[in-house]
């Protein structure tokens, strides 16, 4: 076991624990941790570190954050000298308001939801309470792997040999154990014999043809006929490489390497590819007008995960807008928005008949992220509105921030809040009703607006203006305020820590 982090927060206060969270941060990014569990490292500790703060009494004078990365994991341990408060008991995520969803749904619930395993010690005499909180990490073989097919068990033993020291190898004595074995897991590369009894290389290559997990495992064919026909059709398979027997160690290395570059390379370039039509089908976009509302949207995206989405629809009834944030910075994260965008999509369209539609799409919403097996991979907020006639807006949220309302007298929250999606089974959310006068605007935002600064300071300093432009640009049309916002966001924000997004609402002319 190796400790990694060792900081004391000392005063127990808000700001230290930021501070450690950043410093956890940075080295979970420097050990190549995957931004999800990055992320939920980071939330338990800002949520235990905030109870400790805010809700214990005696509050701790100190709080000792120490990150240990283990042969199994991660564990997070929190000491403190204070009121002891013990977070494992399950009846207290059930009934200890403070820590429920009234704050904001971030407590306990939350950090039973994002842990594998928690414990708690209860401080004696002079000791300290410590809160341990574990992630189990599955090992993973760094080598790439190689399946090698050939009915010669010689020559199987004998490539295995040479490609040991540098590849996890795998040996299949046939072309259907081949295929068995290809269907059931992944390989880097596959080097397979011609001639074979049974299935030969030349089949079990076409049989592959038809399995699209397989598709684009990289080829190489080994054979003793060398001739015209036979290398045609291995050619017209589409292989990565064909050689003749003998093959010796050094000339089989070389292929091997040339090919796993080559495929890599292949696979970049459609990784890329993908990559850059996910960012653009996730682009905020939203019509100037409609059922008698003024929209404007103004986004940055940093381009290397995540994302924020924007989505609406028009009914009889409202018109319908949900603002999502999905957390990491990855190409996953930035996959799992697009999943997201496609089922919160298809949750709009069957709910029409419901009187609380807001809430009643966050709750399926939260189902479905603690239920299903992809979209519980991601850890994400969502703010849900419907704008009827006459300037009425309905708004419930599930761990979004909360919206401005900005008014000719000022510019204050609307005091709305909710557990975020997938944290507890049959989570229910409340609905805040305001009426939107001619002279206001509501703005919607994720928190990169706010957050995308080095520290605690540049954070209040780039709140503040931002609050402040909100208010300023109240008598220009909404899309060149929210671009004039953003032109502040631009000169104080740091737009390559998160992406973010502005939405600003407000009743049509005639409306």
């Amino acid at each position: 076991m190796v400790s990694v982090v060792h900081h004391e927060c000392r005063p127990a206060s808000l700001k230290s624990v930021s501070q450690a969270r950043k410093l956890v941060a940075d080295t979970l990014r420097q050990r190549g941790v995957s931004d999800h569990l990055s992320n939920k490292i980071q939330l338990c500790l800002s949520e235990a570190g905030a109870n400790l703060v805010n809700h214990t009494s005696p509050q701790p004078t100190f709080i000792l954050v120490e990150l240990k990365c283990t042969d199994s994991g991660w564990e997070l341990h929190l000491s403190d000298d204070g009121q002891s408060w013990n977070p494992t008991l399950v009846n207290r995520v059930q009934t200890l308001d403070t820590f429920e969803e009234k704050v904001g749904g971030r407590g306990l619930a939350l950090i039973h939801s994002l842990t594998d395993d928690m414990a708690y010690k209860v401080r004696e005499m002079f000791d300290t309470n410590t809160l341990s909180l574990t992630w189990h990490i599955e090992k993973k073989i760094s080598k790439p792997s190689i399946l090698i097919v050939d009915d010669d068990i010689c020559q199987r033993r004998l490539y295995s040999a040479y490609l040991s020291e540098s590849y996890q190898v795998i040996e299949a004595e046939s072309g259907e154990m081949a295929l068995e074995m290809l269907l059931k897991q992944d390989v880097d590369l596959v080097i397979s014999d011609i001639r074979m009894p049974g299935m030969d290389g030349l089949s079990l290559k076409r049989a592959l043809h038809q399995q699209t997990n397989t598709l684009l495992t990289p080829f190489i064919f080994l054979t003793y006929a060398d001739n015209p026909e036979t290398r045609e059709s291995a050619l017209g398979l589409g292989i990565d490489d064909y050689m003749v027997k003998p093959v010796s160690k050094s000339s089989l290395m070389q292929s091997v390497k040339r090919v796993l570059n080559r495929s890599d390379q292949i696979y970049r370039q459609l990784t890329d590819r993908v990559n850059k039509r996910i960012t653009d089908a996730l682009t905020p976009s939203l019509p100037r007008k409609a059922h008698g509302w003024e929209m404007a949207v103004v986004s940055r995206n940093t381009g290397i995960g995540g994302g924020d989405l924007v989505l609406h629809r028009d009914t009889d009834k409202h018109l319908m807008l949900n603002m999502v944030d999905v957390m990491g910075h990855d190409v996953a994260a930035k996959f799992f928005s697009y999943a997201f965008g496609g089922y919160l999509r298809g949750l709009m369209y069957h709910i029409d008949d419901q009187d609380d539609p807001c809430a009643t799409l966050l709750s399926r919403l939260s189902d479905s992220a603690l239920e299903d097996g992809l979209l519980s991979q991601v850890i994400l907020t969502c703010c849900s509105v419907a704008m009827s006639n006459g300037g009425r807006i309905d708004i419930a949220s599930a761990g979004h921030p909360a919206p401005f309302l900005i008014s000719p007298t000022g510019t204050k929250e609307v005091s709305v809040g909710g557990i975020l999606p997938g944290v507890l089974y049959g989570a229910s959310y409340d609905t805040v009703s305001i009426t939107l006068h001619h002279s206001e605007r509501l703005a919607l935002y994720t928190d990169g607006l706010f957050e995308s600064a080095e520290d605690d300071e540049a954070r209040k300093v780039l709140e503040n203006k931002v609050i402040k432009a909100l208010y300023n640009t109240l008598s220009l049309p909404s899309n060149e305020a929210a671009e004039e916002v953003m032109r502040v966001f631009d000169d104080i924000g740091e737009q390559n820590k998160d992406d973010t997004t502005l939405v600003l609402l407000q009743r049509a002319d005639n409306q």
